[in-house]
């Protein structure tokens, strides 16, 4: 058994497991601000992801497999983003489009042994409604059942380059209370 005993470990053997998968899309790490670049004539697409965070970097990937053919040409996918301090509605809409890939990460995080959580990018101290919770519950089904072909590719491949390589995953940091497989 190999274990990822740091971010960086678990980063790059989830890097190692996607290249793998998705060969025409870089994936990079260290970034600020998590950003999609959409694929040139010259140049695979680049996934970037936040600080070496195994749970961003599973939350753009979901992102990438849920984004489809045209969406996938568009930098960032062509959506929105409004950063923390948004209003009651932006914070809906938000959740509204955040419950489906946020149940593809679930099944990601399920699959390697990590601890999922909600995110509602949302600082405010208001908790996650009802409603996106409920949402997120029927898309992490959906991805467990039927997913769409992009992620069942993904949690198909995932899934086999962990059994494969036989990974684990302690966590270094105290706080995250969990020991189990990736």
């Amino acid at each position: 058994m190999n274990i990822c005993s740091t971010d960086d470990e678990y980063c790059q053997n989830l890097i190692n497991a996607f290249a793998d998968i998705l060969p025409n899309l870089a994936i990079k790490g260290d970034a600020e601000e998590p950003f999609y670049k959409a694929p040139t004539a010259n140049t695979h697409a680049i996934l970037y992801f936040r600080s070496n965070y195994p749970r961003s970097l599973l939350h753009e990937i979901s992102h990438y497999c849920l984004a489809g053919d045209r969406r996938r040409g568009l930098d960032d996918f062509g959506y929105w983003y409004a950063p923390c301090g948004r209003t009651a509605e932006e914070q809906q809409r938000f959740e509204v489009v955040e419950a489906r890939p946020q149940g593809l990460e679930k099944a990601m995080c399920e699959i390697i042994g990590l601890r999922f959580s909600p995110s509602l990018d949302d600082f405010s101290g208001r908790p996650p409604s009802e409603s996106f919770l409920q949402e997120l519950e029927l898309a992490y089904q959906e991805m467990q059942l039927n997913p769409p072909p992009t992620a069942n590719k993904v949690l198909s491949g995932l899934n086999d380059y962990w059994e494969i390589n036989g990974l684990a995953y302690i966590p270094a940091r105290l706080g995250e209370g969990l020991r189990g497989f990736c």
